[in-house]
């Protein structure tokens, strides 16, 4: 491993302790190196507060070292516009006597997007851009979707048994998933900001929808699709969540409209499309409104059809457990209404892992 990619993988690394915070900013690392040693390092820890090249600044102030005539590794590039909450960090970066700048990604924010790069070379800084490039466009995908086109980056999760069930055929499918399986669940909903299921799936399981990894964490906001407002009102995830959103297209019950406002929930009137369901499409364009860069879907084999077939899925995420529960089983999505093979949805760039006995796949539609 050279320098570069060392202080690149260092800079990440300190990206991602911030995993599930910063919405709706990105995850960003910063590392400031003089002589071949680490004198500053510093990450993004939750939007509105400092950006990750201020907290490595920062940390060099405070160990009392000097910045002048240093480089800083930065995992995007630096932001060179005056923000709601935050100036600008070229700014800063001029100001410090930053000698090289060493970007791994562009900021795919048009507002910035190449000129913070450009405006740091007018003013006679070194800057090399694409080191890890790969790692730092998958550690900050949910942005990238988000600030290029206003709409969350959905992700659609799926448990199933081995033959592709998510359920026996009396509906029983607990515990499908091993114990460290669910650990990947939870870590998954622990990147999100939202997290979507079906009606049916509150009233049958009742599910928290919160994070459980044994340490603070960010619990994303719970999205049920309640054609009807047939939610109870004692439901778990309305009781637990100081918010929660309810997307509809039956406002008729008033009264039962302002019980859940009461309980915190905000509601979303949705269209129906032509086959009687909510119009999903229209709901990422509403959520995405109120800054929700991402969302996890954890519904049914019906909404994972309805989401695919809608086409708002930018990823899956299946786990597969050692099982055979034969075809009567529910199979892990609904229908699709294709009849070729050449017409199938195809998942590219997929990577597999194993847990203990078994698989988790993921991929990208």
């Amino acid at each position: 491993m050279d320098n570069h990619t060392k202080y690149m993988s260092l800079a990440l690394k300190l990206a991602k302790k911030a995993e599930g915070m910063t919405s709706p900013n990105p995850m960003v690392g910063a590392v400031i190196v003089k002589k071949d040693r680490v004198i500053g390092q510093g990450y993004h820890k939750k939007a509105g507060l400092p950006h990750a090249e201020i907290e490595a600044f920062n940390d060099a102030l405070k160990k009392k070292n000097s910045v002048k005539g240093a480089a800083i590794y930065v995992t995007l590039e630096p932001c060179c516009h005056e923000k709601k909450r935050t100036p600008p960090c070229v700014s800063t970066i001029i100001e410090k006597k930053i000698s090289k700048v060493y970007v791994a990604m562009l900021d795919p924010n048009p507002k910035v997007s190449g000129n913070g790069v450009k405006l740091l070379r007018e003013n006679g800084i070194q800057v090399e851009v694409g080191i890890l490039e790969d790692k730092a466009k998958i550690l900050n995908e949910a942005f990238t979707k988000y600030i290029t086109t206003k709409k969350p980056f959905v992700i659609l999760k799926l448990a199933a048994t081995m033959d592709g069930k998510i359920a026996a055929y009396t509906g029983d499918s607990k515990w499908i998933g091993s114990p460290t399986q669910r650990k990947f669940a939870h870590q998954l909903r622990n990147k999100v900001d939202g997290i979507m299921v079906g009606t049916e799936t509150v009233l049958k399981d009742n599910p928290s929808l919160n994070v459980r990894l044994g340490k603070k964490t960010a619990d994303p906001i719970p999205i049920v699709l309640d054609r009807k407002l047939r939610i109870p009102l004692e439901s778990n995830l309305l009781n637990i969540h100081e918010r929660s959103i309810i997307a509809t297209s039956d406002l008729s019950k008033t009264g039962k409209v302002q019980k859940l406002q009461n309980l915190g929930a905000s509601i979303l009137q949705i269209k129906e499309d032509k086959n009687g369901r909510l119009n999903l499409k229209e709901l990422m364009t509403k959520l995405g409104k109120l800054e929700i860069m991402s969302v996890l879907i954890e519904g049914g084999s019906k909404v994972a059809a309805s989401a695919l077939k809608s086409g708002i899925v930018d990823k899956v995420v299946f786990f597969y457990s050692p099982k055979i529960v034969g075809s009567e089983g529910i199979s892990m999505i609904g229908e699709l209404g294709i009849s070729t093979i050449k017409k199938s949805l195809e998942i590219k760039n997929t990577k597999i892992k194993r847990i203990n006995d078994e698989i988790m796949i993921e991929g990208y539609l």
